[in-house]
């Protein structure tokens, strides 16, 4: 590792740790089946997202893969699709006791690399690095900012 490490590069390397966590939680759990897109849209689906578009804007994909991911998901026994009262050219999106216990699984592997992260460097730390993670993220982005968003697939 060089002297001075590039954000950029230790931000994604972080990135993949986390979700290389968090998809050996699911294989051990019998779900190693899910690819990370579909892990993600279970777990943001169990974050109360319930419409194909909703998880398209947040997952940065096109509501058709979406719709393939959902239906995959719903072959698998992971996730319900209802009628949306409010616009019946939707489906509201809700998690079955599987994808629930799919979402545990997740949260306790997120939980374990914070405890991780704590172990490193220490609580306070911990929390400036999230607030400074935080602030980053959800600012405005630049102008010359490519739309291109980053998937674990």
């Amino acid at each position: 590792m060089s002297s001075d490490p590039d954000l950029g590069v230790l931000l994604a390397a972080a990135c993949e740790r986390i979700v290389r966590e968090i998809l050996g939680e699911l294989a051990g759990a019998g779900y190693a089946h899910l690819t990370p897109s579909q892990a993600l849209a279970v777990l943001f689906i169990g974050d109360g997202l319930d419409t194909v578009t909703q998880l398209a804007d947040r997952l940065g994909m096109t509501t058709q893969a979406i719709s393939k991911i959902c239906a995959a998901l719903a072959a698998e026994g992971l996730l319900d699709r209802h009628p949306n009262e409010v616009d019946a050219r939707s489906r509201r999106l809700t998690l079955t006791p599987s994808g629930t216990a799919a979402v545990t699984r997740m949260r306790a592997a997120g939980a374990a690399a914070e405890r991780a992260w704590v172990e490193l460097v220490g609580a306070e730390t911990l929390d400036v690095v999230k607030g400074a993670l935080a602030a980053f993220a959800f600012a405005p982005p630049s102008a010359a900012a490519s739309p291109v968003r980053i998937r674990f697939s």
